[in-house]
């Protein structure tokens, strides 16, 4: 199929696209995005030939790409309706993808170690960057080098991690150079190396993290070593931003964790510098560890009869001080499970001290912003209580990183997984439109003890944004808004009862309940209103209710991933069980701040101090924000 051939040779060609298209390029190279967005979306290969053809004819009137492509381009054009069925579809989609994340970092296996990999024996992997990369690279937003003009090139430094039952990685060269300028042919490239032993005779993952001069971590590979000697570079996943906030926040500490086959790389960075490790844990391991550090949460649900409190936002003292107790306690023994276990290495407790130092300063009136930026293992990193000596006479909330910062969790955005790369356009509260789903039956307005707390809910967006609120009652509206949204919406905002259970879970599919037990259930959800089709607006989507994230790594099945894939900015939810009222109190202040220009994160951060100060009430650590820090519901005043 030749369009099919000369985008694969288009793949290629990437990096110089800018060279060869000239001053058009900036408008291009959007365009361009855009095709490969839709040939990555296809659902039949006549819908990808036509977006291929689409895409070549708008580079082939450039001479120069002319030259290489056209060839390729018009030796077969396809000339009649007919399209020849090929298996090559998949990858070259996601070679398409990759272009966008300017992938400029290659892997590959030296020459002086040809053939396979099997175990036991030793190969140089090498670690460059294309020599027609070089002039971009420092354009790139994936690398994003900064040194002053004077300075002839920027230096990376590399580190290669795997399973250590799988393979043993041994850094020769870490260091490599980004030239501003094209290298000369005659010169010697520069290259990281590492020797890679497998001890397996099964496929190997590894994990390539940069890092910059001043400790950044702009790219992280996921490299697959097949015995036979095939290494396959996948796909580079890109932090979840939409375009109007592409830049970089202010972030006091930044942690990053990739894994891949068992694999699991932490990197953490504050302003004086930054430290990588491999946590010395299996995926199973780390599920036992967040069911523990989950546990202390709990002791702060119950009264001394082990009833859920739903009504009154004050804990008694006593129920307070034994629940922190056990909070801190739970958090403790995570944070030592991460950072101090008894095989951890020195690069594993300098992350460790570096999110201690993060919380030194924290105190009722201070708190340092953090992001997480996971690519599916979700760690409940809010409950971590990061002090390097327990002492149960001085314990203090403010160290744990979910009340003494402001903390988000950063989606990483693959084409699976995070397709639409909506444009935000922030509006003033008084242009703020939203979408409020409530479940009316929470007020129990037929028995003895009726209530008014969605009753409240309603009111509250009625007066705070009159009839630019569209209130919606019942699940079958919820699923049509949904399908086919109306408006590019600010908000959406749910405030109802979740049951079952996740669809990975032993109880099924997860459903929203609303009024009169109707339910929109998750499977539906992505059945009947998938991914493909976008919420305009890219709105902030807040679920208020029981139980809406999914625990440990199931995350990415729950409703959260699932609006995120859908085009929302960024997404609140609650991570276990919230009592009613606590939620009808805490949605009343967190929006209060929100309506006024509070990021995301600072509304959530403040909310949690102050009902905690007032009511010494500390389950607003239950509610998780994902998306960047400086997300936002409205401008700022």
């Amino acid at each position: 199929m030749a369009a099919q051939d000369a985008a694969t040779e288009l793949v290629g060609l990437w990096p110089r696209l800018p060279q060869l298209v000239g001053p058009d390029w900036p408008q291009v190279r959007s365009q361009t995005l855009g095709l490969v967005g839709q040939i990555r979306e296809a659902d039949t290969d006549e819908e990808r030939v036509t977006h291929t053809e689409s895409l070549l004819e708008l580079l082939l009137p450039y001479p120069a790409v002319a030259e290489i492509l056209g060839a390729a381009y018009h030796r077969g054009r396809r000339s009649t309706g007919s399209v020849t069925q090929t298996p090559d579809w998949a990858d070259l989609c996601r070679l398409l993808n990759a272009m966008e994340h300017e992938q400029w970092i290659t892997a590959r296996f030296g020459e002086d170690s040809p053939g396979g990999a099997s175990a036991g024996r030793t190969r140089r992997l090498v670690l460059g960057i294309d020599r027609a990369a070089h002039p971009y690279a420092f354009d790139s937003a994936q690398l994003g080098l900064t040194v002053p003009a004077t300075e002839e090139a920027g230096v990376l430094t590399v580190d290669v991690y795997g399973a250590p039952e799988t393979v043993e990685v041994v850094p020769v060269q870490r260091s490599l150079a980004v030239r501003r300028l094209m290298p000369d042919p005659a010169a010697a490239p520069s290259e990281a190396l590492f020797d890679v032993t497998l001890l397996t005779d099964r496929p190997v993952h590894l994990v390539a993290v940069t890092r910059t001069a001043d400790g950044r971590t702009p790219q992280q590979l996921r490299l697959t070593v097949d015995p036979s000697g095939l290494l396959r570079q996948d796909l580079l996943l890109a932090l979840w931003r939409t375009p109007a906030t592409t830049a970089a926040p202010s972030v006091d500490l930044h942690i990053t964790l990739t894994s891949t086959g068992g694999s699991h790389v932490l990197t953490v960075r504050d302003g004086t510098g930054s430290a990588t490790a491999q946590l010395p844990h299996s995926h199973e391991q780390l599920e036992r560890l967040v069911v523990e550090a989950r546990s202390g949460v709990e002791a702060l649900l119950v009264g001394p009869g082990g009833e859920l409190y739903e009504s009154g936002l004050r804990i008694p003292k006593e129920v307070y001080e034994l629940g922190l107790d056990r909070l801190t306690q739970s958090g403790f023994d995570f944070f030592h499970a991460l950072f101090r276990p008894d095989d951890g290495s020195p690069q594993l407790r300098r992350t460790g001290d570096i999110i201690i130092d993060a919380l030194a300063s924290a105190g009722p009136d201070s708190a340092p912003t953090v992001e997480v930026v996971s690519d599916g293992l979700n760690l409940p990193w809010h409950l971590m209580y990061a002090v390097d000596r327990y002492d149960d006479e001085r314990l203090s909330p403010y160290r744990l990183l979910g009340l003494g910062t402001r903390l988000t969790l950063v989606p990483l955005r693959s084409a699976h997984h995070h397709r639409h790369r909506m444009e935000y356009v922030p509006r003033t509260s008084s242009e703020a439109t939203a979408l409020i789903a409530v479940n009316m039956d929470i007020d129990r307005a037929s028995t003895e003890d009726p209530r008014a707390l969605a009753a409240g809910q309603v009111e509250y967006w009625k007066q705070r944004i009159a009839d630019r609120a569209e209130v919606v009652v019942d699940a079958e509206r919820v699923t049509e808004a949904l399908r086919r949204p109306r408006r590019p919406d600010s908000l959406w905002y749910f405030y109802c009862h979740l049951i079952g259970g996740e669809e990975q879970s032993a109880l099924g599919d997860a459903a929203l309940a609303f009024t009169e037990g109707r339910q929109v259930g998750l499977r539906d959800a992505r059945r009947h209103a998938p991914p493909d089709v976008p919420l305009p607006g890219a709105p902030l989507v807040v679920l208020n209710a029981c139980a809406t994230a999914a625990r440990g790594s199931a995350l990415r099945a729950g409703f959260p991933s699932y609006f995120l894939s859908k085009g929302a900015r960024a997404v609140v939810c609650t991570d276990i069980e919230v009592p009613t009222e606590l939620g009808a109190e805490w949605a009343r202040r967190f929006f209060d701040r929100l309506l006024t220009g509070d990021t995301v994160a600072t509304a959530l951060h403040l909310t949690a101090r102050e009902l905690y100060k007032e009511h010494q009430n500390l389950l607003c650590l239950l509610y998780t924000a994902f998306g960047t820090s400086e997300a936002r519901l409205v401008t700022p005043r």
